[in-house]
């Protein structure tokens, strides 16, 4: 009788390693939603995406946009606010804005399906505007970590946002975090090509 082939199995351990090695930090993967968030954006400036964890579990996302049910910029292939019939004496243009931020979308989505956020993370894919920080610390937020500084049309706006963070130091921890390159590389994989591939021919 002809002896069955013998199939090498490799060291699990030495796979289960390589594997632990090559994922993505708890901070990177948080920061990989936000930015997933962002694809759903309905804004026609910028998308900008958050997430909000704690404990190493996702409790809410967002994304800029108009609120639920109303039309949406992209929809009419314009910002509402930069259009000069939609403006208003004495309002700075900016506030007349149809968008909900990112973090206020994620802060709201929150509150209407009853979750508890006080103490948790944001993971924003732009720094938080002025008015956005203030209610990530009044609801109880303490690590806020961004990818990209809002740069105010290069008008110097990203030196003033991280100075107006700092005199809230005590309250909420903010950083600056950018994906490692091997972490990108993962993501991007992953997203490419089939994701629930085989690791090994095996199993």
């Amino acid at each position: 009788m002809d002896e069955l082939p013998v199939i090498q199995t490799p060291d699990l351990s030495e796979l289960s390693a390589a594997l632990s090695e090559n994922r993505p930090s708890w901070d990177e993967y948080f920061m990989l939603l936000a930015k997933l968030a962002a694809t759903r954006s309905t804004c026609f400036s910028r998308p900008v995406g958050a997430a909000i964890a704690k404990d190493k579990r996702l409790l809410a996302t967002g994304y800029n946009g108009a609120p639920p049910g109303a039309w949406h910029c992209i929809d009419k292939k314009q910002c509402y606010w930069r259009q000069p019939e939609n403006q208003t004496p004495g309002i700075e243009p900016r506030e007349l804005s149809r968008a909900v931020h990112a973090e206020m979308n994620a802060i709201a989505h929150a509150a209407r399906n009853g979750i508890a956020i006080e103490g948790a993370s944001i993971y924003v894919t732009m720094s938080p505007c002025v008015n956005c920080f203030k209610v990530l610390l009044s609801a109880g937020i303490k690590r806020v970590f961004f990818e990209h500084i809002y740069d105010f049309n290069n008008n110097g706006g990203d030196k003033f946002l991280l100075d107006y963070y700092k005199q809230y130091a005590d309250l909420a921890e903010v950083t600056q975090l950018k994906i490692g390159a091997e972490s990108q590389r993962i993501s991007n994989e992953f997203i490419n090509e089939i994701t629930s591939k085989r690791r090994h021919d095996h199993y």
